[in-house]
């Protein structure tokens, strides 16, 4: 038995160890503390989850892309709540996610994961301490740059039609400099959201670089569980200022690490139309309920319209960068 494990086998055993390691603590803390009673008064948090767990795991939107909309528009949480809650469940959930990812050997970028992630303790370091943003600019700011990024993507793979690339390699200085700097305004983003650096981290390397979803997605899990940890530890050991939100937190864990590294599971098996048609769906979710239920003044409209237009600029010029550097490559279709 043992010189199976020794041998390469030993990566199936490490996520159902860690599993069990982790249910095994949640499960005593529950039972001293008699907490069991949470599930009564949280519990459409915990169902939130089961989706957002699965997300979190299968694209490049973590699992408080469908936490942050639902907590703060369906449940009345104020978006600070609802951000941190992101970060936290995220520290388990993607984790857990990347550890499977890792152990299964599904391909990623590890030179974008390392350099992305220094930006990113940086950008979310910056976002929590100096730039955060008063409610409800932090929604309607995710809310219409997920929308730009929907129409890009759409444009990317159906109408221009590129062949996707497989490999990213970040051994210049300006790579790895274009990769601090996704991290840095991923985790300022991040920061207030509670999601964001996986997101541009994605835009840049499927827009950009034509990067194949399929990997760009795994890698864009490691990052944001990595970002959402040191948002965790920001919040709980230096702000200390969780409170309530550790009672959402306490009774999701045990979905979201079991949805999570679900929903990596189907990431790595399903053709890529399927991951782009799942996040286009939820932007169009996201969409229509921020319309809905936000009563827009003038002040929100001149922001979201600024955004969108920003959005447009920054994907034209992506798109239009990876037009030129096919052509120069002479794989441009016509």
């Amino acid at each position: 038995m043992f010189s199976l494990i020794r041998r390469d086998n030993w990566r199936q055993w490490l996520y159902p160890a860690v599993l069990l390691v982790i249910y095994t603590s949640w499960t005593s803390y529950m039972m001293i503390a008699d907490r069991w009673s949470l599930f009564t008064e949280y519990w459409p948090m915990s169902l939130t989850m089961v989706l957002g767990s699965m997300v979190a795991g299968a694209t490049a939107e973590g699992g408080a892309a469908v936490a942050f909309p639902v907590f703060t528009k369906a449940f009345q949480i104020p978006a600070p709540d609802a951000r941190t809650f992101g970060l936290m469940i995220q520290s388990v959930g993607m984790t857990t996610a990347s550890l499977v990812i890792l152990t299964r050997r599904v391909k990623i970028l590890p030179g974008v994961i390392a350099w992305v992630s220094l930006g990113g303790v940086l950008g979310m370091t910056v976002g929590t301490f100096f730039l955060p943003m008063t409610a409800p600019y932090p929604k309607i700011l995710f809310t219409f740059v997920t929308v730009a990024f929907g129409v890009a993507l759409i444009i990317s793979r159906w109408i221009l039609n590129w062949n996707p690339e497989s490999v990213f390699p970040v051994q210049t200085t300006k790579r790895r400099m274009l990769c601090i700097l996704i991290g840095i305004f991923g985790g300022i983003f991040a920061a207030n959201t509670g999601s964001g650096i996986d997101t541009l981290t994605f835009m840049v390397l499927t827009l950009t670089f034509g990067i194949h979803e399929k990997i760009s997605t795994p890698s864009t899990v490691i990052i944001m569980g990595i970002n959402s940890v040191v948002g965790f530890f920001l919040h709980g050991v230096v702000l200390q200022d969780i409170g309530v939100v550790w009672n959402y937190w306490l009774v999701c864990i045990p979905i979201v690490i079991l949805g999570a590294p679900f929903g990596a599971w189907i990431a790595s098996r399903v053709n890529r139309d399927i991951i782009i048609l799942i996040l286009l769906a939820l932007i169009s979710v996201e969409l229509v309920t921020t319309i809905w239920i936000i009563p827009f003044t003038p002040e929100m409209i001149r922001f979201a319209g600024i955004t969108v237009l920003v959005c447009i600029l920054w994907f034209a010029v992506m798109l239009l960068y990876r037009y030129r550097r096919l052509r120069l490559q002479g794989n441009a279709r016509p």
